[in-house]
């Protein structure tokens, strides 16, 4: 089997209301869905996070995987593998390494659909069929136009309870930098107080907005709410090492380490306890079986982030968290914020978990239909910088924020 075509296709999927972070808000979700075509007419799927310049870092790249045989996955995460963070091409490093996960995944979906295997057992073999997902609540908008109450402390206690109650959550997640510190605190004693023992954990994600003075305060005034972890409180490894040092809440990162370059540096600093691999940022399927390894043998915890996938690239993320034991806290999705999806049959939460699909390869079918109407979204809209917020027209990140 020899790959002979590709095609690269950006979608926008709007979310059903806008998120926000400590840099701006997250309307939507822009993708690239990629297909790889065959000499023997079998189609891999692949997604990955990116519009129109990734998709044509898709096409441009054919070179390194055009007329291989998709069983050779690892010669062309290997291949892509040059394109790192740290090159000087920094901006053609990552739309390379972006497209390669998407390549890659693909290519295993092409492995498992020839052999009639799941990618789960390509990865080390599934361990158990259901993957446990932690509900993930934002402070939001009622719409771009709107601003509603969306974010009062109350209402979003009050929707990480309804999201625990109709998907079956145990954990979650708070997406945090966005108010001041205080009243995120009152959010985190709201949702611990109001789920009372239907809540296992909860971990914070502030993404990088406290300086490292109001993260250790802010954190030892989180203390009694039974923190699972906090992800990325302050920027840069430094900070999350000195952080660290003086607070008891474990830390985790999808920000201050995102490539293997940065781990000797963050395991001597002694920054961090969790590592959140992103299938995308790391570079495909294989650099996160290595990232797992690599956790393993510095007794760091790992678990997977989310950054709005759709089905195809949830399938992988499902799939992997099966298959690898390393993966020991519940993974992040946004799928219950996403208004729709580009495949024949999207997932759905049963008790708090996703199932590792069934069929041959990720398991999921591209649905043309639903991925011609979320192309012709993308193409009926510029692209957005999502560091802003046009409610607040003055506002301008910076950090830290507090």
């Amino acid at each position: 089997m020899k790959i002979t075509g590709v095609r690269a296709t950006p979608v926008y999927v709007p979310m059903h209301h806008p998120l926000r972070w400590s840099f701006g808000v997250e309307p939507g979700l822009t993708r690239v869905i990629v297909e790889l075509l065959t000499d023997e007419g079998l189609v891999g799927l692949g997604e990955s996070n990116g519009g129109r310049d990734l998709a044509a870092a898709v096409l441009e790249s054919q070179p390194l995987y055009f007329g291989l045989d998709p069983l050779e996955a690892g010669r062309i995460a290997k291949r892509f593998a040059i394109y790192r963070l740290t090159s000087e091409q920094g901006a053609r490093a990552l739309q390379f390494k972006m497209a390669g996960a998407a390549i890659e995944m693909a290519c295993w979906d092409l492995v498992g659909k020839s052999l009639g295997k799941r990618c789960g057992d390509l990865w080390g073999g599934i361990e158990k069929e259901e993957v446990e997902v932690a509900a993930y609540v934002f402070y939001r908008y009622e719409s771009m136009a709107e601003e509603g109450n969306y974010s009062d402390p109350a209402y979003v206690s009050e929707y990480a309870l309804e999201l625990m109650e109709v998907h079956g959550f145990r954990d979650v997640k708070l997406k945090a930098g966005v108010l001041d510190p205080i009243q995120e605190i009152d959010t985190v004693r709201r949702i611990r107080e109001s789920a009372g023992s239907r809540l296992r954990n909860l971990r914070v994600d502030p993404n990088q907005a406290w300086s490292v003075e109001t993260s250790i305060r802010t954190l030892r005034r989180l203390d009694p709410y039974d923190i699972e972890f906090c992800e990325d409180p302050t920027w840069g490894i430094e900070g999350m090492g000195l952080v660290r040092r003086d607070t008891h809440i474990p830390l985790a990162t999808n920000m201050c380490c995102v490539s293997f370059e940065q781990i000797p540096l963050v395991v001597r600093a002694r920054a961090l306890d969790i590592i959140l691999g992103d299938i995308h940022f790391w570079g495909g399927p294989t650099a996160l079986l290595q990232l797992a390894k690599v956790c393993e043998t510095f007794n760091l915890g790992m678990s997977l982030h989310s950054d709005r996938e759709l089905g195809i690239s949830t399938a992988a993320l499902v799939h992997l968290a099966a298959a690898q034991p390393m993966i020991s806290h519940a993974i992040d999705s946004h799928l219950p914020e996403q208004s729709g999806d580009v495949i024949t049959q999207p997932f759905k939460f049963r008790q708090g978990k996703l199932s590792v699909p069934s069929g041959p390869g990720l398991g999921v079918e591209l649905d043309r239909d639903h991925l011609d109407h979320y192309n012709r979204l993308y193409l009926e809209r510029s692209e957005r910088d999502e560091f802003q917020d046009e409610k607040r027209s003055s506002w301008r990140a910076y950090l830290p924020l507090w």
